[in-house]
């Protein structure tokens, strides 16, 4: 019996804003263990999303500032920049001391609309005009201030800061008045927040459309891989996980290991090998058939290419399907078609006759 292990990493860039939950890096529901969709995965750090009850992107908007707020997170300069809803130790500059984490001003507006599900979780976070772009190509603000009750408006110094009004509140890093958090990390500004009056500021509204959409109310969770877990790969974006975490005294999440939740098996024979190694299909005994796609290059298809599976073969193929794609993590060959038996030709009679005189 021979086990290949065959993991792929399903990488690319989210272009559509993807619904999430509650900010990244707060403390769930007191437990070491938790599950949920896998969002986004990096060198050192990875996201899931837990599943929730649906609700309103306003209300998704002010539970997350508010549980922002309550972290008590200090300014960091590029703080919360490296993947979109979770504190970093940032760049060189205001607040960074290499490992304290925390958020700067457009990382912490970005952390809040993660939870609405205006911004992709995990990707990372441009600067503030960046910010705008995106949201503006996304079809998702227009110019000018929003008018309340049910309202968002972005307020931005190209390049200098960014902050937000959620129903009439104001939220962000500290804006020189005395209402924001302290440390000037990310807090409701009681104090109204004195550069709405600022005419360098310029004012974008979210439109209405994307405001009376639902999102999930779960949790958006952020870890650091801990000793012996690293990169996920063969963990597709979108795959049910099992996290095992301990807590630091700081609030980082650390994972002591990482489980696909949602895996199956299929056990049969493999079939004819498709033509250019692009895929192998298994049918079980009641006749169901699974196809496995082998990208050109793949580890799989190199592995189709030297026979290390082949038709005939017997294997337990462990696999997880995504929005209908199917990703093999791993093919256990369990039996080989027995070799043909060798025929022999007779040997020939021997000759007939007698001597001549």
């Amino acid at each position: 019996m021979r086990r290949l292990f065959l993991t792929f990493l399903v990488a690319g860039v989210l272009l559509a804003a993807v619904p999430t939950g509650a900010m990244a890096t707060l403390l769930p529901p007191r437990s070491t263990q938790v599950t949920g969709t896998l969002t986004s995965d990096s060198a050192d750090s990875f996201m899931i999303q837990t599943a929730g009850k649906a609700v309103g992107v306003l209300n998704a908007l002010t539970s997350a500032a508010t549980r922002v707020a309550a972290a008590d997170y200090p300014y960091v300069w590029g703080g919360g920049h490296g993947q979109a809803g979770m504190a970093s130790v940032g760049l060189k500059g205001p607040g960074h001391n290499g490992t304290r984490r925390g958020f700067d001003c457009s990382g912490s507006v970005v952390a809040v609309l993660v939870a609405g599900g205006l911004w992709p979780a995990g990707n990372a976070v441009p600067s503030d005009a960046g910010v705008i772009r995106y949201l503006r190509r996304a079809k998702l603000l227009a110019r000018g201030a929003g008018a309340g009750p049910q309202e968002v408006t972005l307020y931005d110094e190209p390049g200098v800061h960014i902050f937000m009004n959620i129903d009439g509140r104001f939220f962000g890093t500290s804006d020189g008045g005395r209402g924001g958090n302290a440390r000037g990390g990310p807090g409701w500004l009681d104090d109204g927040a004195s550069d709405v009056s600022n005419p360098a500021f310029k004012r974008y509204h979210f439109v209405p459309g994307a405001l009376k959409a639902t999102t999930n109310a779960g949790y958006a969770l952020a870890f650091q891989f801990g000793p012996g877990v690293s990169l996920l790969s063969g963990y597709p974006i979108g795959a049910k996980v099992r996290v095992v975490y301990k807590t630091t005294t700081a609030g980082t999440m650390i994972a002591q290991s990482v489980t696909l939740a949602g895996e199956s098996t299929i056990t049969g024979t493999v079939q004819p090998i498709a033509p250019g190694d692009s895929s192998f299909t298994v049918t079980t005994a009641t006749g169901k058939t699974l196809t496995f796609p082998a990208a050109a290059g793949s580890a799989l298809a190199a592995e189709l290419a030297s026979g290390q599976i082949a038709a005939g073969d017997t294997v337990s193929v462990s696999y997880v399907k995504v929005s209908g794609a199917v990703t093999l993590i791993a093919v256990t060959v369990t039996a080989t078609p027995a070799p043909p038996p060798i025929v022999t030709s007779p040997s020939p009679p021997p000759p007939t006759g007698g001597q001549g005189v």
